[in-house]
């Protein structure tokens, strides 16, 4: 019985080997190096052996790389999906079922299991389901935000403030915007003009695409200092309570991209100053408000990139689904207090630089255009 039992687990583990490991022949090692590298490397070390996960981020085709990974550590994987802002993609489901990997489509169904690491999107497992047994590894702004502001009995590890991160916000970013635009719409973006809210690092990756296509911007921010390092880029920059100056602005435009990360942040404006305009949202929130029925906003108010079977383009991801992966170790093999910590400097350097060797990329634009927030 012993004997029958252990053969039936091989099988299921060669299963979801086999299912999910087809994929990191779609996305080549030219493509992916670094979730290749940590398949590799995992596979041999499992530094993850017998640890429960909860894993919620985005569930679309090229995060199986990054869920393969956690199951070659050893762990055991139970995958959920940030609904609220994103569908998760049917291919990555089907997939994930077909590997007898535990896909659950509603999070608080988990209320009462324990788990000893979440992966993290919007702190929204800490806030479902309580505390972990070890530690989280947060991969949003929101998320960092959440965290930072609430008393924890648990450490948490936020990749959000890396420069790695910022390879998905902002070089991924121009990227996907252009490409869910195009697929949404039949703009030519050389005859455009594009109004940008907010120039955090998803609005600074709008503004590199306007900037790489010669394309005319103007970014609103209430932030002095981000207006002053958007000027510093040679691009206007409105204070979003100096009315006048907007709405001049907005008779000019035709798309508007909201990217501020809060909620509802139209709602002190006329309806008419954005009508006949390509409406779009890149936050995790609903940025237009009440105001705007979903019809009125590409995507339905969600992130427009989302509307792509990847969302963002492997190459810019694949570093984040590394060093959030990795972040792992951090809270098992160092003695960290309750509360919010940072990946070191080094390890983000070391992934940047990496990365930039990889890929041909001129460090000095990643440095021209990358925020720097210990700056």
């Amino acid at each position: 019985m012993l004997k029958s039992n252990f053969k039936f687990y091989l099988f299921l583990i060669n299963a979801m080997q086999n299912v999910l490991i087809k994929f990191f022949q779609t996305y080549s090692k030219t493509e992916a190096p670094f979730m290749h590298q940590q398949l590799t490397e995992w596979s041999a070390t499992r530094p993850l052996a017998g640890l429960r996960i909860l894993h919620h981020v985005p569930v679309v085709v090229n995060t199986l790389l990054k869920i393969a990974c956690l199951l070659e550590a050893g762990a055991d994987v139970t995958v959920t999906n940030p609904s609220d802002f994103c569908h998760a993609h049917p291919q990555a489901v089907a997939s994930l079922k077909e590997a007898n990997i535990s896909y659950v489509e509603t999070p608080l169904s988990l209320v009462g299991e324990k788990f000893d690491l979440y992966f993290d999107c919007g702190a929204q497992l800490y806030q479902f389901l309580g505390s972990p047994k070890i530690g989280a590894i947060e991969l949003t702004g929101s998320g960092d935000y959440f965290y930072r502001h609430h008393d924890l009995d648990f450490p948490v590890i936020s990749i959000d403030r890396t420069l790695t991160k910022q390879l998905e916000t902002v070089l991924g970013c121009a990227e996907s915007t252009h490409m869910a635009l195009t697929k949404l719409t039949e703009i030519i973006p050389s005859e455009t003009s594009w109004i940008i809210f907010g120039f955090g690092k998803i609005g600074r990756g709008v503004a590199y695409f306007c900037n790489q296509n010669k394309i005319p911007v103007v970014v609103v921010d209430i932030c002095e200092k981000q207006r002053g390092l958007a000027k510093n880029l040679g691009i206007k920059a409105i204070n979003p309570k100096n009315f006048n100056d907007l709405e001049c602005a907005l008779i000019e435009a035709n798309v508007v991209i909201t990217a501020t990360g809060k909620k509802a942040i139209l709602n002190d404006y006329p309806h008419s100053w954005f009508s006949g305009k390509i409406l779009a949202n890149l936050g995790v929130y609903d940025e237009f408000g009440p105001h705007f029925s979903e019809d009125e906003v590409l995507n339905h108010k969600m992130p427009v990139n989302f509307v792509l079977e990847d969302p963002t383009p492997m190459k810019y991801i694949d570093p984040e689904f590394y060093i959030h992966n990795l972040a792992s170790l951090m809270l098992l093999k160092e003695k960290l207090v309750n509360g919010v910590y940072g990946i070191p400097d080094e390890m983000d350097q070391s992934i940047i630089q990496r990365w930039c060797t990889y890929h041909a990329f001129p460090l000095d634009q990643i440095k021209l255009w990358f925020y720097d927030p210990n700056r």
